[in-house]
């Protein structure tokens, strides 16, 4: 029996040694790969470095936006667990509170190896501070990073767009290109429209450190790679007195090349600050923005939508003489109202008898009523499309607006019927008729250039190559015809009873045509659209008002940018 027992207790014993020896077995040889992986894997950190985001200079070199060092303090979670006395360290030097720390670390948490900003933006003697004593604060560094600087201020903001943290829609449609969850991208203007060619691509550092945290060796080095450096067309000189000529109102104004689209300032106010977005501090302005009535985010420039009011009579006139429906020396007589169907539509003033060239130049909306008339809804349609209408500019910039062009068509596929009145308002630029700013200062480049319409562009150079400009589409107008317009367009701002007469211009041989678009229920907007000098053409423009009442506003503003650009010798 004795026997017996210890026959199992010698058997028990053998089984219990061959599953000790087979578990060692398994843990050294079959998964020693694995322990071994990550075991070094608990040793390794990897230090990333950021590379410098290209930055956004004019079209003389001047620094747009840049690129400033930021200190961030960061720690590593499973350094910390190893060494409790470091997070009461780094509280004393940072004269911060443990709990307010550990907070923090709670907050970015994402891996035990992973780093955590626990102090974003410190001050360099503070970063210094820090790495002074690294030795007594292991799993405690300090990050380098980049942070953009806007050497003039606010200037140029919705052309340079901002920098915040990448949202969801980002990410599923940059995916491809490596952006994580904590990833900054440009968001409008500049910044989002070349975001590819911008951003900076991480480099970093592959250390081995022993359990206290202490380096052992450097494994692997990659290097960071800086953006590409962007360089515009605009004039930041130019754009400064545009956009302080429109300070405290609700506008845009454009200043483009009639031969090549080049732009030269472009504006919108109210504006916003670059800069506020990527600060936890500024969160309340940022929320201010976006909310505000005035929209401040919204490049009216190229994305507000406007009905046009008689800027358009520049079309209307073109449309017709090039259908032969008219000659200049067409008369009709204005009696300050014209009947059309059930409705009478009105003049702004009584005209009485009126050539084409005084129609313009006096803005006579009862002449375009019968002009109008004259070409029918199918012909005005098509010729508001031939000046670029109804569809984007194509400038290098995100979130360009098509505007609208009405249409019998689209009228009918609305189940609404076109009236001969849509036909009257339509030729002064009234009813559905939509543009933005650009495109009405593509419309008169038109009649600047003797006929191109012409694709504007900002970016004037990526990097060391030049951006060559898409050559202008000639739509054939009869050169005639140009100077018909012309004529008209220099008498609505030299003729004494020009719309455009403010009795100030002088030498700058403007030429232009105003327009007081009305708005349903609010103030009418004012345009004032032309060009300069009316013999040689170098700058078209466009000057927006938003419900200002009257044209004659915006034609004063467009002084006001002149004069200061004449006194700065800028033109």
């Amino acid at each position: 029996m004795t026997f017996m027992r210890l026959d199992k207790i010698r058997i028990l014993t053998g089984t219990l040694f061959l599953i000790l020896i087979g578990g060692v077995f398994y843990l050294q040889v079959v998964k020693g790969g694995f322990y071994y992986s990550l075991s070094v894997k608990n040793c390794i950190r990897v230090m990333p470095l950021e590379g410098m985001r290209g930055r956004v200079l004019d079209s003389g070199g001047k620094v747009l936006v840049d690129n400033q060092m930021s200190y961030n303090i960061a720690v590593i979670p499973y350094e910390l667990k190893k060494n409790a006395r470091t997070i009461s360290e780094l509280a004393r030097l940072l004269n911060k509170s443990v709990p307010g720390i550990k907070k923090e670390m709670e907050k970015g948490f994402v891996s035990s190896f992973s780093p955590i900003i626990v102090v974003k933006d410190a001050d360099k003697k503070t970063a210094i501070l820090i790495e002074e004593n690294k030795f007594r604060l292991p799993g405690v560094m300090v990050q380098i990073l980049p942070k953009r600087g806007y050497p003039y201020h606010d200037l140029a903001s919705h052309i340079i767009g901002y920098l915040g943290k990448i949202d969801s829609w980002r990410i599923t449609r940059l995916k491809d290109y490596g952006y994580k969850s904590k990833d900054v991208v440009g968001f409008g203007g500049i910044e989002e429209s070349l975001e590819p060619v911008l951003r900076s691509k991480e480099g970093g550092t592959q250390v081995q450190v022993d359990h206290r945290g202490r380096l052992n060796k450097i494994l692997s080095f990659r290097p960071s790679l800086s953006g590409q450096d962007v360089y515009l067309t605009i004039d930041i000189r130019v754009q400064k007195i545009v956009e302080e000529a429109l300070l405290n109102k609700k506008g845009a104004a454009v200043l483009m090349e009639p031969d090549s689209g080049k732009i030269i300032a472009m504006a919108s106010s109210p504006g916003f600050s670059p800069g506020a977005f990527l600060e936890e501090d500024n969160s309340a302005y940022v929320q201010d923005v976006f909310s505000n009535p005035d929209s401040p985010m919204i490049n009216r420039a190229i994305s507000g939508q406007y009905p046009l009011g008689s800027v358009f009579k520049a079309v209307s006139t073109a449309a017709a003489l090039e259908k032969k429906k008219i000659t200049p020396s067409q008369r009709f007589f204005c009696p300050g109202k014209l009947s059309v169907g059930t409705k009478e539509f009105n003049c702004w003033s009584v005209h009485n008898s009126q050539d084409l060239i005084e129609a313009i130049t006096h803005s006579c909306n009862v002449y375009f009523y019968h002009l109008a008339l004259l070409l029918g809804p199918d012909i005005l349609t098509e010729y508001a499309y031939e000046f670029g209408l109804g569809r984007p500019a194509g400038i290098d910039l995100p979130y360009e607006a098509s505007g609208y062009v009405p249409s019998v068509s689209k009228r009918k596929m609305r189940l609404r019927s076109w009236y001969e009145g849509d036909t009257a308002n339509f030729g002064i630029g009234q009813g559905d008729l939509l543009v933005t700013p650009l495109q009405s200062a593509r419309i008169m480049a038109v009649f600047a250039n003797g006929g191109k319409l012409v694709k504007p562009y900002i970016v004037r150079g990526i990097g060391d190559k030049e951006v060559t400009p898409e050559p202008a589409i000639d739509l054939g107008i009869e050169s005639a015809v140009i100077s018909t317009v012309t004529e008209g367009l220099r008498g609505a701002v030299n003729a004494e009873t020009g719309t455009a007469n403010i009795g100030t211009w002088g030498d700058l041989k403007v030429a232009g045509k105003t327009g007081t678009a009305q708005v349903f229920n609010k103030l009418s907007h004012g345009w004032f659209v032309g060009f300069l000098p009316y013999d040689k053409p170098k700058i078209v423009f466009c000057v927006f008002l938003e419900n200002t009442g009257m044209s004659i506003h915006s034609v004063v503003l467009a002084y006001q940018i002149f004069s200061r650009l004449r006194e700065e010798k800028l033109i």
